[in-house]
C-alpha cells in the first residue's frame, strides 16, 4: 500500500517507513494511513461510512505504531531495536497511539473510507523515545544549567588548587631547608661528640695499634664527607634564597588563554545540504571526532518539549525561524559522521562553539539548533 500525502501535508520532505506511513521531519510528526471497509450487515450508507471510518482509524493507528518503530533516535538507535525486548515501552507507545489525531477522512466508495492519523514526536512520545537511549542526551532531567555551572566551578577549583600547590610547594621547600639545617647541626654536634670520645680513647691507649689506625682512617673519612655535605648544603641554601627572592620580586605569570569573545548569538543554524545527511530525533554533532552536541549541558525537559533540533529545507526560513532567534550562528557541515544521521562540522567553528557551551547563556542547552537538509 503506497501512502498518498494528505492535502495539508503536501510538499513536505518526508521519510517513508515501509508501506505504513512516513515521518515529517520538518514538523517532527509521524503520519500513517488506514483503509477501512464497512461490514456487510450495514443498514444504510451513513452507517456504512461510519463503520468503515472506525475500522480505518484502527488500522491507521496500528500502522502509526509501525512508523514509530522505524524512527531513528540517533545514528545508532532505532526505536524498533529498543522496544523488541521491552514490552512495557511497547505498551506505552501503543497506548499513546490511541490518542493520535485524525488528519483527514475520505470516503472512497459507499462502504470504503481512507483516513490519515498523526502524532508529534515531541511531548509525551518524545519523553519515551529519548529515554530509550538512557543518557538523556548526555545530560540529566532539568539539570542542564546546574550541570554547566558545576562544570565551571570545577574548573575554577582546579585552577585554585594549582595556585595553592605552587605556594605550598615553595613553603615546603623553605621548611625542608630549615629542617635540613637543624639536622645538620645535630649531625655536627654528634660528630664532635664522637670525635672527642675517640680522641680520648686514642690518647688513653685503650686500643691496639691496628684498631687505632682504623679509627684514625674513619675519622679522616668522616671529616671529608662532612666537608662535602657542608658545601652541598651551602649551595642548596644559596639557590633557595635566590629562588625565594625572585618569587617575591618577579612573580611568575602563568600563561592564560583569553576566552573567545563571541557575539550574543541566539541559535545555531547548520547547513547540511548535499552531504547525504538523514534526519533523526537526536543528531550528534562532531568536530574532528569530539562530540559538541548534545552534551551534559542539555536541558532534557526542553528537548522533550521542543525536540533536540528543528529541521528546515529552506535556509532563509531556517535563519529567520523563531528557534534560531534574531542572531543565529550559521555554519556548514563538512559531512556525516558515524553513519548518515550525525554531522561533522566545520573545524573553524570549534572555538566559537566551545565558548558558547561554556557561556552562562548557552543556547545549545535549550536545543536552539536548526538543521537545513
Amino acid at each position: 500500500m503506497s501512502l498518498s500525502l494528505p492535502v495539508n501535508a503536501a510538499g513536505l520532505q518526508k521519510e517513508e517507513i515501509g508501506t505504513y506511513g512516513y515521518i515529517d521531519w520538518i514538523n517532527q510528526t509521524v503520519y500513517a494511513k488506514g483503509l477501512g471497509i464497512a461490514p456487510k450487515n450495514k443498514q444504510n450508507t451513513t452507517q456504512a461510512i461510519a463503520l468503515a471510518e472506525r475500522a480505518a482509524i484502527v488500522i491507521a493507528q496500528r500502522n502509526l505504531l509501525e512508523v514509530i518503530k522505524g524512527v531513528h533516535i540517533d545514528s545508532h538507535t532505532l526505536v524498533q531495536n529498543k522496544i523488541v525486548t521491552n514490552e512495557g515501552v511497547a505498551s506505552s507507545i501503543q497506548g499513546m497511539v490511541k490518542f493520535s489525531q485524525m488528519e483527514y477522512s475520505k470516503a472512497l466508495s459507499k462502504d470504503t473510507v481512507e483516513v490519515v492519523v498523526s502524532m508529534p514526536l515531541t511531548g509525551n512520545l518524545g519523553d519515551i523515545l529519548f529515554t530509550l537511549t538512557k543518557d538523556y542526551g548526555g545530560g540529566n532531567r532539568g539539570t542542564g544549567a546546574a550541570s554547566d555551572l558545576e562544570s565551571r566551578l570545577n574548573r575554577l577549583e582546579r585552577r585554585l588548587q594549582m595556585l595553592e600547590e605552587e605556594i605550598s610547594g615553595l613553603r615546603k621547600i623553605t621548611f625542608e631547608k630549615e629542617r635540613l639545617m637543624f639536622l645538620f647541626e645535630e649531625l655536627a654536634m654528634a660528630w664532635q661528640t664522637y670525635a672527642a670520645r675517640n680522641s680520648f680513647i686514642v690518647n688513653a691507649d685503650y686500643v691496639s695499634a691496628a684498631e687505632l689506625s682504623a679509627i684514625k682512617n674513619q675519622m679522616v673519612d668522616q671529616e671529608k664527607r662532612l666537608a662535602a655535605f657542608t658545601a652541598l648544603l651551602t649551595d642548596l641554601s644559596r639557590r633557595l634564597d635566590a629562588l625565594e627572592s625572585k618569587k617575591q620580586t618577579k612573580p611568575e605569570v602563568q600563561p592564560y588563554r583569553t576566552p573567545v569573545q563571541t557575539p550574543p548569538y541566539t541559535g545555531l543554524v547548520i547547513d547540511a545540504r548535499q552531504i547525504g545527511f538523514k534526519p533523526c530525533l537526536k543528531p550528534k554533532m562532531f568536530i574532528q571526532g569530539e562530540q559538541l552536541f548534545p552534551g551534559a549541558y542539555v536541558d532534557f525537559e526542553k528537548a522533550v518539549k521542543n525536540g533536540y533540533v528543528r529541521y528546515f529545507s529552506n535556509k532563509a526560513q531556517a535563519q529567520q525561524s523563531k528557534r534560531a532567534g534574531s542572531l543565529p550562528y550559521v555554519i556548514f557541515a563538512e559531512g556525516t559522521h558515524e553513519g548518515d544521521r550525525s554531522l561533522s562540522l566545520d573545524p573553524d567553528a570549534y572555538d566559537t562553539l566551545k565558548a558558547i557551551i561554556e557561556s552562562p547563556t548557552n543556547f545549545l542547552a535549550e536545543c536552539r539548533v536548526v538543521i537545513v537538509f
